[in-house]
């Protein structure tokens, strides 16, 4: 695939600085932007018949987009800010539903903000939270589903598993966890907030019972955007973290109006995914794959750190260790961040894990190996 040489400019991204953490918050394009002032201004020239009229149709229409991308009906799909407010709905939803003795599973992989939602959840309802010890390095799925599988009880009810791990950016082996779980009559979610556009999804043969994901990290959608796909059978007990009017009347209307806000960000994924498509979609990820392992090669040849992930569990993230002594604390991960772009205009996530830190790069459309080069070679004659 032939990349536009000029496609930075079609983001907002400051000149002069290397920008290498998309993972975070995603970048969103300037037509995606236009599209999504077009809606706020539709909303503002008469609220009352847009947020009665028009933002019902916008919304499902949007839903049906997306579902027809992600392999899933767009009557099943909820469209929520991001991915932490998706698992708050699912988790809250489940409080009621767990017991004492209960147990939660999740792995030492969980994202920091689920970590605490659950934590929530079982000092809400008397269950108990067994993160799963799972390696890093890592070396083959079979070390993830055999921890995963080990640590299963007769009391474990509910999981929450990630596909596409924050603090490690390694794709875990989905189906094959959702299916053990499932084979043992526990309720999964899955916390998909990197996938959308990053992995190619079919949530109606995945097998969960709900799967939440954000449009705004790589399918181009604004900040704001993301989903919360339910199974049918699993929607009426699913209620949104915020209860409003609609409360009982139905998945889809209780999620669509929880109160007012700004809806311009769901009604813009048909601009995303058009912006996506146009610029590769499949291509597109091929692309941002082998980029991601070219820039993990240039990295960790420069520091002399092993590959901590085979090259088929990495997406469009690789984590390297940090050429620095360290304990993995979280104070020591901020202040090297703050170094990296306060000194250099690096920007580029540090993450504490195990003992130790790690930077994690992304590779997304508008990165370049030259941006790979300046990270690579920052500490050679740079003292912290």
């Amino acid at each position: 695939m032939s990349i536009n040489s000029n496609i930075r400019s079609e983001f907002y991204l400051e000149e002069g600085i290397t920008f290498l953490n998309h993972g975070s918050f995603g970048a969103v394009p300037r037509a995606v932007r236009v599209a999504q002032e077009e809606f706020r201004l539709q909303f503002e020239r008469q609220p009352i018949r847009f947020a009665l009229r028009e933002l019902p149709v916008l919304l499902r229409s949007s839903a049906t987009v997306l579902g027809e991308f992600i392999g899933a009906n767009g009557e099943d799909i909820a469209f929520v800010e991001n991915a932490s407010t998706g698992v708050n709905a699912v988790v809250r939803s489940m409080i009621p539903h767990l017991k004492s003795g209960d147990e939660i599973l999740t792995t030492s992989h969980v994202y920091g903000a689920v970590r605490q939602t659950l934590l929530y959840a079982a000092e809400c309802s008397g269950a108990k939270l067994v993160e799963v010890p799972v390696p890093f390095p890592i070396e083959t799925n079979d070390q993830i589903i055999s921890a995963f599988e080990g640590a299963i009880t007769n009391c474990t009810t509910f999981a929450v598993i990630d596909h596409i791990t924050s603090p490690t950016g390694i794709i875990f082996p989905i189906e094959q966890l959702i299916a053990v779980c499932k084979s043992r009559g526990i309720a999964v979610l899955v916390d998909g907030a990197h996938a959308p556009g990053m992995v190619e999804l079919n949530l109606e043969t995945l097998g969960a019972d709900w799967y939440t994901g954000n449009c705004h990290k790589w399918l181009f959608a604004p900040k704001g955007c993301a989903f919360l796909w339910t199974h049918p059978e699993r929607q009426a007990m699913t209620h949104p973290t915020v209860i409003s009017h609609k409360y009982l009347m139905g998945y889809t209307d209780e999620f669509d109006w929880t109160g007012t806000q700004d809806f311009s960000a769901f009604l813009t994924v048909p601009a995303a995914l058009d912006f996506y498509q146009h610029h590769g979609g499949a291509d597109l990820r091929s692309a941002n794959h082998a980029l991601a392992l070219e820039a993990r090669n240039i990295i960790a040849t420069a520091w002399n750190k092993p590959h901590p992930a085979p090259d088929d569990m990495i997406g469009f993230m690789a984590t390297i260790e940090a050429p620095v002594e360290s304990m993995g604390t979280l104070q020591e991960s901020l202040d090297l961040h703050d170094w990296l772009w306060d000194n250099h205009k690096i920007e580029v996530p540090v993450m504490p894990f195990d003992g130790k830190l790690w930077i994690r790069i992304s590779a997304q459309i508008y990165n370049t190996r030259d941006e790979y080069e300046i990270l690579a070679h920052v500490f050679d004659k740079n003292g912290l």
